[in-house]
């Protein structure tokens, strides 16, 4: 791509207006003369206002009217169906995730954390909870629709104007800034397959008086959710598509010293007596594996939502005064309060004795056992008792005072903003203590097991673990854990504009600066018994931080001749908390070449950082369970050093892990390039596109469990396996010891056995994207059939490289044999049909090929098609719209055995909804 000419040229261009300005300041006229002068307007990723609506970097952007048309419901449905999100996210399909309630995106398949959200240019406050139990994140699934007018994505680097952040790119919500009447509007429909029920009303309106202009609105929406059952294709483990499917282990005895590794010890007639849970489909039934008998059901794993029940409501409210002909007062709430309940399903709702008593004795049984007890979520049982609910409340609110200093052409806005961002959290959970005490009892006092005189002894209660527990009974040795995690940004922002700073012979240069201070806040504060591992099965993350942050910027833009511009942009940023501080100098250099009116060339460099996240620095400590871990150690200690780890018995430990923050965290650094191609031969036609390279460096990663555990064993040993001496009294050596608590009673068979492992994020990983991403733009005009409106949009990665740790080989994310499996390329077209008052949309997304789960076969494309028809007569318009219209199912995998066998994170299975929708038109200056 050839970046550091690229810089070159751009950085001598930059400097040029600053030499020649004196003397060229006076040979302006005759091309300003010709220049057609049109209404500069605020342009996504600029300080600076625009009048050429294409610039040097690319913006896509989706405006009001297209989102109606192409059946879209919620900026979260919009966004996510962008070609340029073709990064897998949890989300509501993810079951048991850790923020199933909350929906995000990934662009170009880049971590969530690295998009920068805003509301007409004000950033939004992270969700209080943390994605995948370790990032701060931004939650789109509860902005409201009802005042948006279009968004605006920026790909890219984006720091050296918004900030931290702005990694992978900026999504700009931009509202609706002025309006004149009322409208209202209420959308019904529902999912052809059942659930997933909706209704929303907006109410939206705006008046105008001598100096005061007002613009509100209200958002009511209920959303039904959906479950796995009522999905044919997913509602039972005997859709597994390799044809051997079986129940899921409900009632699992197993014999930790049978003949085979955790046999099975039959129930025989046990199941009868549980035969009526799952709506009267347990059974005895013979695991695959030959390990021997359990009751299950194979509509157990069905028993989970994949998309949430969702009540909100939101309210906004705009008020802009003119104080006189050149100054101007602001101000702006929104207030959100959003309800989600959801159900994590089976792998959420059991009890099983090794949490708490461990592996032990049962003298009815005769031998060192352990159990498993799946309660019965369906109707005929507890369903929607243990629900999870989380209620978000968020606010974002402005004040500010805009203008004109005197005659001049400098231009002001001052503005105070704060994002807020509230989670209170409630489920009703089985606590330790109680639930095993329900099933075990106490242990036999004075008691060990006759094998190893180390194990306890229990009578298990088998008339309570062979039962169908009752909403009574599971609230017995069950109680609410409730949590409450807070996050806000805040900040005042100083910005002076001239369109007009100085002259040059191809016009005008204009020039910004801003400055700004704030600070912001993330508080996560869970029920405290989760922290003590009080609740069975469960843990949280928890953690309190505070931080203050400083930022200086300055913008310019050059006309040089009248085809060449040159923009540059730098921003400094100082971030401050416990102590100590980090700075960041960023920058963006961009030019535009226009050889024609149709034709433009352009390009940027841009550098970008994200400061340590709040959960980074700041999380307490948080367990954890990691399976698949090798104890080094112990494999060393008892076979020597020359043992084969793959078959030394300690090779596949399930140990428990604790993550804490790190206050030695840096920067996340980022260097992005694009290089594009704009034409327009016509007013009705447009092609544009543009080469992407984004390259990611000192990405955050919890420390390997591994590596802390292969040091830990050279420290205690005194030597690594190859013999060099290793120090126990070491720097190294003595942290990592810390970090490793085990079991040194020198009696019995858990001698030296790892407690916990203790980790923490460190900067570590490298990253690398490059893509190619387009659009097409055509409108043909008819005398006697209406107006056709087409539009293309296509994204597609030619690079995606991953390296996790120094020393690893590089991993090439387009082939990497884990899930999510991104697909390399997403598209989207659009044919819309004006006629009158008719207007009918159809609008496709199809996503790439991705590798199957055997790593050997793909699966897809996979094609959807959304339609939308709607006729207007005088203020009134009625609506049909139909997403997913064939209700395609995502690819099917032959080779994905695992349920619910397909990939949750790329693709969903609500199948096809169907909504009508009517918008009624009244009051203002013309009704």
């Amino acid at each position: 791509m050839q970046r550091k000419m690229l810089v070159a040229a751009i950085t001598a261009t930059l400097a040029l207006p600053l030499f020649a300005a004196p003397a060229l300041a006076q040979d302006q006229e005759g091309a300003a003369a010709n220049a057609e002068q049109l209404e500069a307007v605020t342009v996504t990723g600029s300080l600076i206002k625009r009048s050429q609506v294409e610039t040097a970097s690319p913006v896509i952007t989706i405006t009001n009217e297209e989102i109606t048309k192409k059946g879209f419901g919620s900026v979260s449905d919009v966004l996510r169906a962008l070609p340029q999100a073709n990064g897998g996210v949890q989300g509501a399909q993810t079951s048991a995730s850790f923020t199933q309630g909350a929906e995000t995106l990934s662009l170009f398949g880049l971590d969530p954390g690295f998009t920068l959200y805003l509301i007409d240019g004000r950033p939004m406050a992270d969700y209080p909870l943390l994605y995948n139990g370790s990032g701060n994140f931004v939650d789109i699934s509860s902005i409201p629709m009802a005042m948006v007018e279009r968004i605006d994505i920026l790909p890219g680097n984006q720091s050296a104007i918004y900030g931290s952040d702005a990694i992978a790119g900026v999504v700009n919500i931009v509202l609706k800034q002025k309006m004149d009447g009322y409208a209202l509007n209420l959308r019904v429909g529902g999912y052809s397959e059942g659930g997933g029920d909706s209704q929303r009303l907006q109410f939206t309106g705006g008046n105008s008086w001598d100096r005061f202009n007002l613009i509100y609105s209200l958002e009511l929406r209920n959303q039904e959710p959906i479950y796995r059952f009522q999905r044919s294709w997913m509602d039972s483990t005997l859709d597994n598509p390799s044809g051997r499917g079986q129940g899921s282990f409900n009632y699992l005895v197993r014999d930790l010293l049978g003949e085979v590794a955790d046999d099975f010890v039959d129930p025989g007639a046990w199941c009868d007596r549980v035969s009526s849970a799952y709506g009267g489909t347990v059974r005895r039934f013979e695991d695959n594996l030959g390990r021997g008998y359990a009751c299950g059901s194979p509509l157990t794993s069905g028993y989970s939502s994949i998309m949430n029940d969702r009540r909100s409501a939101n309210g906004y409210v705009k008020g802009v005064f003119d104080i006189n002909d050149s100054t101007q007062a602001y101000g702006s709430l929104m207030y959100n309060v959003n309800t989600v309940e959801y159900f994590a399903g089976a792998s959420y709702s059991w009890w099983g004795s090794g949490a708490g008593a461990g592996p032990f004795y049962d003298p009815t049984v005769g031998s060192i056992i352990s159990l498993q007890h799946v309660f019965d979520s369906s109707q005929t049982g507890i369903f929607g008792l243990n629900n999870s609910f989380d209620r978000n409340k968020t606010y974002v609110g402005q004040l500010g005072l805009r203008g004109t200093f005197g005659d001049s052409n400098w231009d002001y806005d001052v503005y105070y903003h704060r994002s807020d961002n509230v989670v209170r959290s409630k489920q009703l959970r089985p606590l330790g203590a109680l639930v095993d005490r329900y099933f075990l009892g106490d242990p036999v006092a004075g008691a060990t097991d006759p094998f190893f005189n180390e194990y306890p002894v229990y009578n298990v209660n088998w008339d309570r673990f062979y039962s169908v527990i009752t909403p009574d009974q599971y609230r017995s040795f069950s109680d609410y854990i409730r949590g409450e995690s807070h996050t806000y940004t805040q900040k005042v922002n100083a910005t002076v504009t001239n369109l007009s700073l100085f002259e040059l012979p191809a016009g005008p240069v204009g020039f910004a600066a801003l400055v700004e201070a704030g600070n912001q806040l993330w508080d996560d504060s869970p029920d405290p018994r989760m922290v003590a591992g009080e609740v069975w099965g469960a843990s949280a993350t928890q953690g309190y931080g505070k931080r203050d942050r400083y930022a200086i910027a300055a913008e310019m833009n050059a006309p040089l001749t009248s085809m060449l511009t040159a923009t540059g942009s730098a921003r400094y940023d100082q971030y401050k908390a416990s102590g100590r501080s980090d700075e960041k100098f960023t920058y963006k250099l961009g030019l535009e070449f226009r050889p024609a009116d149709s034709l433009l060339l352009r390009g940027t460099y841009a550098t970008a950082f994200r400061a340590p996240d709040m959960a980074g620095l700041y999380q307490g400590e948080s367990g954890f369970f990691a399976p698949g871990q090798t104890d080094y150690y112990r494999c060393r200690e008892e076979f020597g050093d020359d043992v084969d780890f793959d078959t030394c018995r300690y090779n596949n430990q399930q140990i428990v892990g604790v993550q804490s923050g790190n206050l030695d965290l840096k920067n996340v650094n980022a260097k992005s390039a694009t290089i594009g191609v704009v034409w327009a031969p016509t007013s009705d036609l447009a092609f544009k596109a543009d080469l992407y390279e984004i390259k990611i460096d000192d990405q955050v990663q919890a420390r390997s469990l591994d590596e802390i555990l292969q040091l830990e064993a050279d420290c205690r040993r005194g030597s690594t396996v190859g013999g060099s001496p290793v120090d126990i009294n070491s720097p190294n050596c003595v942290a990592v010891l810390g970090l490793v608590d085990r079991n040194l009673n020198p009696t019995g068979p858990s001698v030296v056995a790892i407690d916990q492992v203790r980790t923490y994020p460190i900067n570590v990983s490298k990253e690398k994207v490059r893509g190619i991403t387009a659009n097409m733009q055509y409108r043909l005009q008819t005398d006697s059939i209406g107006d056709f409106i087409f539009g293309a949009d296509y994204n597609t990665l030619l690079k995606h490289e991953y390296i996790t740790y120094p020393g690893d080989p590089t991993i090439d994310e387009l082939t990497f044999l884990s899930y999510p499996r991104d697909p390399k390329w997403r598209a989207s077209a659009s044919v819309t049909w004006n006629v009158g008052g008719f207007s009918t949309t159809v609008y496709g997304q199809r996503r790439g090929k991705t590798l199957a789960f055997n790593e050997v076969d793909t699966i897809g494309p996979w094609t959807t098609y959304n339609a939308s028809v709607s006729y207007t007569v005088d203020d009134l318009t009625l609506s049909l719209i139909s997403n997913n219209v064939t209700n395609k199912r995502p690819p099917k995998d032959r080779s994905n055995t695992t349920y619910p066998y397909y990939d949750s994170f790329n693709y969903d299975a609500y199948g096809r909804s169907i909504f009508a929708e009517i918008n009624y038109r009244f009051g203002g200056s013309g009704g």
